[in-house]
């Protein structure tokens, strides 16, 4: 929250529970940490990663990567198995006598412990520039190949240990699964996993579905498979960790509130049930430019409208407008959902 505060936000009492202030001016950008305790913050005009531990709502350790003669910018940081490492990706520009020098990204090796640059890899390995992310248990990368696949990698040569097969039909005329990425045990079982998915018709490939797969993270295999019907056309999909349910927001209201013909779009609300894919609601409602859907409540009762604003637009799980809650700040970034 503008201009250098980190916020925590309860959704029950929908107020301000902790306010953080960050020590080096205005954020860039925010990483949970695998641990789920502390958030890591790029600062000091993308120089400086401030450690924010979120129990205390103090920061406890900051990270300069100036470099002498250089204008650098923090452009990405990863952790690493076990949390002590990152990798961390800048862009550098060189001050020359008469001139600027754009120099090529460059990637770090970090360790946190000692404070120094480890190594300066050419490139990371082609699994992590993919996307791979942390186990729940943190132990392996996962990612999916080019056929969708779910590959179990090893945490520090990132080799394929292992691998569910989600390519291969099901039953005669089943199309390959493609995970969405989304877990609706909120990547914390380190045993099993509840994704979302979309399947398109090996035939009729202009028809895709979408369901729920779970999947045996142990036994590396695939233990059930639900198809809910025609996949459903919405962008930014919320989904609450407490609850199987999902808020998405779609149309011309939406993020950029672009006007046609003198009079405002409205963009429309969705709530689905993750257990069977059914809508619960879909309303339609009419929002200021560059809003958009930013969060749903752990347990599902309250959906959020934010960004370009210091305030919230809530809505209950009937999606009918409840409230808007201003905040003393400009509320922008991404909003993480964090235990406590």
């Amino acid at each position: 929250m503008y201009p250098n505060f980190l916020a925590q936000y309860d959704p029950t009492t929908d107020a301000l529970v902790k306010k953080v202030e960050l020590k080096h001016g205005l954020f860039w950008s925010t990483t949970l940490t695998h641990d789920r305790k502390r958030m890591l913050v790029v600062t000091d005009q993308q120089q400086t990663i401030e450690v924010v531990d979120l129990a205390t709502g103090m920061v406890t350790a900051e990270h300069s990567f100036r470099e002498d003669g250089f204008i650098l910018r923090i452009r990405d940081v990863r952790e690493c198995p076990g949390g002590v490492h990152w990798l961390v990706r800048t862009d550098r520009v060189k001050k020359q006598i008469d001139r600027y020098a754009f120099e090529p990204a460059q990637w770090l090796l970090y360790d946190t412990a000692t404070k120094k640059v480890v190594r300066k890899p050419r490139k990371l390995p082609e699994p992590l520039e993919r996307g791979a992310q942390l186990s729940a248990d943190g132990t392996q990368w996962l990612q999916q190949d080019d056929d969708g696949n779910l590959r179990f990698l090893n945490a520090r040569t990132c080799k394929e240990e292992a691998k569910i097969d989600l390519r291969t039909p099901r039953f005669f005329g089943a199309g390959a699964i493609r995970l969405t990425g989304t877990d609706l045990l909120d990547r914390r079982d380190p045993n099993r996993a509840l994704m979302l998915f979309t399947s398109t018709d090996p035939v009729e490939k202009n028809r895709t579905v979408w369901g729920l797969c779970e999947l045996d993270l142990q036994q590396k295999r695939v233990v059930d498979v639900q198809e809910w019907g025609p996949q459903q056309s919405a962008w930014g999909m919320r989904v609450a960790t407490r609850k199987r349910v999902a808020a998405a927001m779609t149309g011309g209201g939406g993020f950029g509130g672009e006007r046609s013909g003198g009079e405002t779009p409205k963009s429309r609300l969705l709530l689905y049930d993750l257990d069977n894919g059914r809508k619960l609601a879909d309303v339609q409602e009419e929002f200021r430019p560059r809003r958009s859907l930013v969060a749903i409540s752990p347990d599902g009762d309250k959906i959020y409208i934010g960004t370009a604003g210091s305030d919230f637009e809530v809505f209950d799980a009937q999606l009918k407008r409840l409230k808007t809650v201003e905040l003393d700040g400009e509320i922008v970034g991404r909003i993480h959902v964090v235990d406590g």
